[in-house]
């Protein structure tokens, strides 16, 4: 009598969590907008934040793409800045990129600037990093010393 009452309590607990990490897969693969900390936490590597943000963002989120692609949005009225993480390494398919650039550390990086949007391109520990900014206020420079700033 005990080994089945304690094989149906086993199961039920592990029913309960399996329940719950699957809800919580779902919440963090959602297009709703999320804290960046909680879309963080659903990839299996880790994704840096940029510590220098010049804009003054009103609105801060992050989503899970994929299980490999996390995207951290932070924008105000007038501008975005999207900081894309993937271990899908050359995922972004950009025809041809203007100039090859070096960041702050010595990586190289590649900039971009089509139409209403300026993106820097570079690959850190088998993690591909993208920004692409939307806006008129951020000079190259800028975008160069944010993706600095992400480590």
């Amino acid at each position: 009598m005990f080994p089945s009452n304690e094989r149906r309590k086993n199961r039920r607990v592990f029913l309960y969590l399996f329940g719950f990490a699957f809800i919580l897969l779902l919440i963090g693969r959602s297009s709703v907008p999320l804290p960046i900390a909680f879309t963080t936490a659903f990839i299996p590597f880790e994704v840096s934040e940029p510590t220098y943000l010049p804009l003054k963002s009103t609105d801060t989120y992050g989503n899970v793409i994929q299980l490999n692609q996390a995207r951290l949005v932070y924008k105000n009225d007038t501008e975005q800045l999207t900081v894309w993480a993937t271990t899908d390494l050359g995922w972004n398919h950009v025809a041809t990129w203007d100039e090859p650039v070096t960041l702050g550390d010595g990586s190289n990086a590649y900039f971009n600037d089509v139409d209403d949007t300026q993106m820097v391109s570079w690959q850190d520990g088998g993690v591909e990093y993208a920004i692409d900014y939307k806006g008129h206020r951020l000079s190259k420079d800028d975008l160069l010393r944010i993706a600095s700033s992400i480590q």
